[in-house]
């Protein structure tokens, strides 16, 4: 089974001032996180506002990217949503269009409430496209669901031959231990806490989603370098440059919000958010390039 072995950027899904989706900027988009030093994208994820978009906008977005990166990325296309019959055509168009693997957050809406349920459910959207990776998405801060993916890995490990990992949103880091140790080296466990990066790092992680990847990846890949050279004081510098990043996209309706608005500021306009999303306006604007200034964040942000 393929493994990522690196960090993936989830991009935010450009948009025209009409809030229909800019295909033509991927390809620059997929461009500049190259040249950042990414592996990978992690598309139409939370960030990449994917719950919001139609099926066919997601299957648009993915031919964009797979074809926009030129086999420089690795694509994960994430097929999360309500309906699993669009998941799983979601998939099997992921599989067919190139894609490196896929993912799937569990629903928010009737959500699975036991193990049996969120097992079968991504049988089914591993299922639809088994010659690739499948990575579970938790996200229970977004999502609400709370089951214990300790649980999933041990039934995922006889029941799904695609599985592949999961990418880990949650602060449980007990939980992330118990994975770690179900894994022993078959499962990657992709991070997904960038305010938690060092974290990550003493629990011995490999590869990562970020949000703020799109932004300032030199932090995380710096302090990667650093931890392995064990020199803590500077991991701790970086962590602390990170965190008042996020503290800012925290202040302005967290990074789907904030962190979009931001982009514009290195170069890559990706517009408006979709409904009920509420875009960050003008004045918040002038504000958040203030408190940008302030904590020195174009001295180190991705160019």
């Amino acid at each position: 089974m393929k493994r990522i072995e690196g960090y993936l950027a989830a991009p935010f899904t450009p948009m025209h001032e009409n809030g229909e989706v800019n295909l033509d900027l991927i390809p620059e988009y997929a461009a500049y996180l190259i040249r950042n030093g990414l592996d990978g994208a992690f598309i139409c994820g939370s960030t990449g506002e994917g719950a919001l978009l139609t099926r066919e906008e997601r299957q648009a977005v993915a031919e964009k990217w797979i074809a926009g990166s030129e086999g420089k990325l690795k694509i994960v296309v994430h097929t999360g949503g309500i309906s699993l019959k669009d998941q799983m055509v979601l998939a099997v168009h992921a599989e067919r269009s190139g894609a490196f693997a896929i993912a799937a957050m569990a629903p928010a809406f009737l959500p699975p409430g036991r193990n049996e349920e969120l097992l079968a459910y991504c049988k089914s959207v591993a299922g639809a496209a088994p010659s690739l990776p499948f990575y579970y998405y938790h996200i229970p801060p977004l999502n609400r669901v709370q089951l214990p993916v300790s649980a999933l890995l041990s039934s995922a490990a006889k029941e799904i031959p695609s599985f592949a990992g999961v990418k880990f949103s949650s602060g449980d880091l007990d939980e992330f231990e118990r994975c770690m140790q179900l894994s022993e080296g078959r499962f990657e466990m992709l991070w997904g806490r960038d305010d938690m990066f060092l974290d990550g790092l003493d629990y011995g992680i490999k590869s990562g989603v970020g949000g703020t990847y799109n932004h300032c990846f030199s932090l995380y890949r710096k302090m990667a370098v650093a931890y392995a050279g064990k020199e803590m004081k500077r991991c701790r510098q970086l962590q602390d440059q990170a965190n008042q990043f996020c503290g800012i996209l925290d202040k302005y309706r967290r990074n789907i919000i904030a962190g979009k608005s931001i982009m514009s500021y290195l170069g890559l306009d990706c517009g408006p958010n979709r409904l009920p999303l509420q875009t960050i306006s003008d004045p918040e604007k002038k504000t958040i390039r203030e408190e940008l200034d302030r904590i020195g964040f174009f001295e180190y942000c991705n160019k």
